[in-house]
């Protein structure tokens, strides 16, 4: 929702492609994995497997450059693909404004240190926006999308929290805005209006005209979510502004029973993460192969008419 929005104005683009879902470059975290960042920095304790591994990240870092910044040729030394890449990508895309959103950065500190080491050496006016939402909501949602467990993940939503924080600490108020998803929708014209003057465009009415809160307490109607929030993840919640009464969950099991019931066990889930580690990198190199092989046959073509 929130990409969608921001990205009606005129002002702001964001990438016109990625191999990944919903625009979502995942830059950084694969930076992460492709620079071999030590396990400890990374939410499961050890790195990313997501991509299945340094080569298919870079893969899909050079896909994503070769669709987006296709001036820009990939050097052999990963580091500065890392950086170099990126700022190629900022030079297309920020005119005046890039937008990315890729939310599995805030959960790998591996990630988020690497955004903060970019931020202070490049010329470009860097801000970030952090998005949080009720944990009720986005266990919910998570569930409903990948079939995680709400009692389990609870636990990396406040990893997520404990991680913007330390952001928020770490950067001048012009550079970081922290917003929740439920004041958003609540006041949809002041809200997107005060995040177009953060990110230095001028607020128009199209940017959050879209928005809307059907799924905010979808949770709250379905006697299947039976999470009950532990005690350190309420905490961090009402730190963020959240009531007991946001946090109640109406349907929670009581001590002893289970926490929830709904689970969503899809073969597509088990089939994407497979995708996304074996199929999809094989492809990437291959359509590499296959853009090298054209730009040579096209510089091939080039010399034999100047003869």
């Amino acid at each position: 929702m929130f990409q969608d929005e921001i990205c009606r104005h005129p002002d702001v683009r964001t990438v016109q492609y990625s191999p990944h879902s919903n625009l979502e470059t995942h830059w950084w975290l694969m930076a992460a994995v492709l620079l071999g960042k030590p396990g400890q920095l990374f939410n499961s304790g050890r790195p990313y497997d997501g991509y299945g591994g340094r080569e298919n990240a870079r893969a899909y870092m050079i896909d994503l450059l070769a669709e987006c910044a296709p001036d820009f040729s990939p050097p052999l030394d990963d580091r500065a693909l890392v950086f170099d890449g990126w700022e190629a990508l900022c030079r297309t895309l920020a005119q005046p404004v890039f937008f990315e959103k890729s939310p599995q950065f805030l959960a790998q500190w591996a990630a988020l240190s690497l955004i903060l080491e970019w931020m202070q050496q490049t010329t470009f006016d860097v801000k970030i926006i952090g998005l949080v939402r009720n944990p009720h909501g986005t266990m919910y949602s998570a569930a409903a999308l990948f079939g995680t467990d709400p009692a389990t993940r609870q636990f990396g939503w406040l990893e997520i929290c404990r991680n913007l924080l330390v952001v928020e600490q770490m950067l001048p108020a012009d550079r970081f805005m922290k917003i929740r998803y439920e004041d958003l929708i609540d006041e949809k014209a002041a809200g997107f209006a005060d995040i177009c003057q953060f990110i230095g465009v001028p607020p128009i009415d199209a940017v959050g005209s879209g928005a809307h809160g059907r799924s905010t307490d979808k949770w709250r109607r379905d006697v299947g979510y039976r999470l009950k929030l532990d005690p350190a993840v309420r905490q961090m919640a009402r730190h963020l502004g959240y009531s007991d009464a946001d946090l109640d969950n109406p349907n929670a099991a009581d001590a002893g029973e289970a926490q929830t019931v709904m689970r969503r066990n899809s073969p597509r889930i088990w089939f994407n993460r497979r995708r996304d580690r074996f199929l999809q990198p094989m492809w990437l190199r291959l359509r590499a192969m296959l853009r090298q092989n054209g730009s040579t046959d096209a510089n091939a073509s080039r010399s034999l008419d100047m003869k």
